[in-house]
Formats: structure tokens, sequence, C-alpha cells
């Protein structure tokens, strides 16, 4: 189920108990690589280095892109829209007497074909 997996170095410290679990649980999974010899640190606590195999992370620079670019995507339609909005408008404005006038004629005209109907 896991995905590609890559090694990858840590250096760990820990009681001897906690990294001997480590170690045991990386082997029966197949993901211990290698390891190194255990230096003694004080006490009971020792540092080891270890490579173990783990997923590969997934790229958070492509994941960005593609959120920038879908919403760089919606702003442009949005701003499509709105300016297509404005244009008719504009237009409208700008020759509503004609618009107006059209109207009327239209009007005037079904009005007169609808009083021929009915008689």
């Amino acid at each position: 189920m896991t995905g590609e997996l890559q090694p990858v170095d840590h250096y760990l410290t820990g009681p001897a108990d906690q990294l001997a679990n480590v170690l045991r649980s990386a082997s029966a999974r197949g993901h211990l690589v290698r390891y190194g010899r255990p230096q003694p640190l004080g006490g009971d606590r020792y540092a080891i280095d270890v490579t173990l195999l783990q997923p590969v992370q997934e790229r958070q620079g492509r994941r960005r892109a593609a959120q920038v670019a879908v919403i760089l995507a919606g702003l442009t339609g949005m701003g499509i829209v709105g300016w297509m909005i404005w244009l008719l408008v504009a237009w409208v404005t700008a020759h509503w007497v004609a618009i107006a006038l059209v109207l009327f004629v239209a009007g005037a005209i079904a009005s007169q074909r609808d009083g021929r109907g009915r008689r």
C-alpha cells in the first residue's frame, strides 16, 4: 500500500531500549537500510546514526503552484464576467433612446395585431 520509498538518514538519541525498539520495528517492516555503532551520551542515553526507507514526500511547490493557478483562473473569469456586464450597462445607457423606441414600436405593432384578431 505504501508508495515509493527513499532512504533517509536520521540521528537518533534516547535510552537503549527505545533505540532498540525503533531498530527492531524498522527491520520488521523492511525499512531499515543501515545503522551505525551506538555512542554513549551519559546515563542510559545513546546516539546512533540510522538510514530508514520512508515514503517520498509530495512536493509542496507544485501543489502551491496549482492552487495559485486555480485562484488566478477564477479571478480572471470573474473579471471577464464583470467587464461584460459593465460593457452591457454602458451600451444600454448609451442607446436607451433607440431601445425604448424599438420597444414602443414593437408594442404598438403587437397591440394592433391583437386588436385585429378580436374583430
